[in-house]
Parts: structure tokens; sequence; C-alpha cells
């Protein structure tokens, strides 16, 4: 179990594995996260300081799963960058004791799958409290929601520098995107980034369509 506190505002973080009790060794190819996810909104007082005594706390559960396979399948980079994208879809703040308990998690998680005699770990329970300025999916007129984002890319840079490929064993693999494999001689179309990671053409356009940097690497992509 890990613990942590933000020295300045209590964002936490507690993460617990659940293992597979029944004694079957072998490992399930989905991983799951359970996700709780308490958010406090507090207001301001003329003096720009937060109001204690007038907090609002809403919870969010949903629980994800992903391929076992392609999660520890790629360094700590990748973890890293799935870890971002986790925590941008549930708008939580990538304070930086969150991100590290997240992504230390999974690459203890990553080394223990390569000691098959211990009982594997079928999901993870993360609870979170954090403070917002705005629920997820509000906005109010009042609040400037910064999001540190890139823009999304245009078409014609979609169209110059999202290069078609054809998938090979060097390219086959997890699109990053969909979760889904890559197979060589498949009908559908890879696309290649200019920092050379290589997704399904589809998931990398309608990706970009939303933000323009690369979701293993968070490269920028070109304008």
């Amino acid at each position: 179990m890990d613990f942590y506190s933000h020295d300045i505002v209590d964002n936490l973080i507690n993460v617990n594995r659940i293992y597979n009790d029944d004694g079957d060794l072998r490992k399930n190819e989905k991983l799951f996260f359970d996700f709780q996810v308490d958010y406090t909104r507090g207001e301001e007082d003329g003096d720009d300081e937060e109001d204690l005594n007038n907090l609002e706390t809403r919870t969010v559960v949903e629980t994800l799963e992903f391929d076992r396979e392609w999660l520890f399948g790629g360094d700590r980079n990748r973890i890293l960058a799935f870890v971002y994208h986790i925590l941008d879809l549930l708008q939580v703040p990538c304070d930086r004791e969150i991100v590290t308990t997240l992504t230390e998690n999974i690459l203890e998680l990553k080394t223990r799958e390569e000691i098959s005699e211990l009982p594997h770990v079928e999901r993870l329970q993360v609870s979170m409290s954090v403070f917002v300025p705005t629920f997820p999916g509000e906005e109010e007129d009042d609040v400037v929601v910064v999001n540190f984002a890139v823009a999304p890319a245009s078409d014609e840079a979609v169209e110059i520098h999202l290069d078609t490929v054809v998938v090979d064993e060097n390219d086959r693999g997890y699109c990053v995107i969909c979760m889904d494999k890559i197979r060589v001689g498949s009908d559908e179309e890879a696309g290649r980034m200019p920092c050379s990671h290589v997704f399904h053409r589809a998931c990398g356009e309608e990706w970009l369509r939303v933000s323009g940097i690369c979701p293993v690497c968070r490269a920028v992509f070109p304008s």
C-alpha cells in the first residue's frame, strides 16, 4: 500500500493490490483498475484564499481494464505516458506524488510478472482525493480552467506527417490508443508518427484531432 500527501493541498492517493486467491498461477490477460476519485471543490474568498468552510465533494467510481502484455511490455517512459493519459481521462491533477505512485506501482507489478510462482495481481484499487477548480464535466463562467495540453493537430499536418506504413515484424505490437493488437498482414492501415511510434492509422488520426502529442512519448506533433 502506498499513501502520499501533497505539501500544499490535500491531494491524496491510496493504492491496494488485489491478488488471485484461488491458487491458479495463470495470469489473466487483463489487468483491472478500480478507481474511486473524491473531487473537492473549494470556493475562494475576497483574498483569493480557499474557503475551507465552504467545500463541496463529489465521488466518481470507474473500472478500467488494460491488456497486461501491452502494459508491461513498455519501458518506464511508456508507462509514465499511460499514467498521464489515465489521469487526463479522470480529470485528476497530475501532481508529482500521484504520478509517481501510479507509475511505481505499475513498474513493480511489471517486475513481479517475471516471477511466475507468485500469486498474480488481478486488479489495482486506486482511491484519490483531489482539489479541483471545477468538477469533471462542469464549467463555470467565473472560473478559468487551465489545461496543460497541446492543441490538436490540423488535418493538413496529419496528412503530411502521419505516415501510412505496412505492418511488419518490426511494427507489430499494441496500439496504445485502442489497446488492441497491431497485426501483421492486417487490412487495417497503420500510421507512424514522426517520433517513430506506430498506431492504427484511424486511431492516430482520432487521437491527433484531440491532442497534438504522441500518447507514448508525448512528443509534440508538427504543426
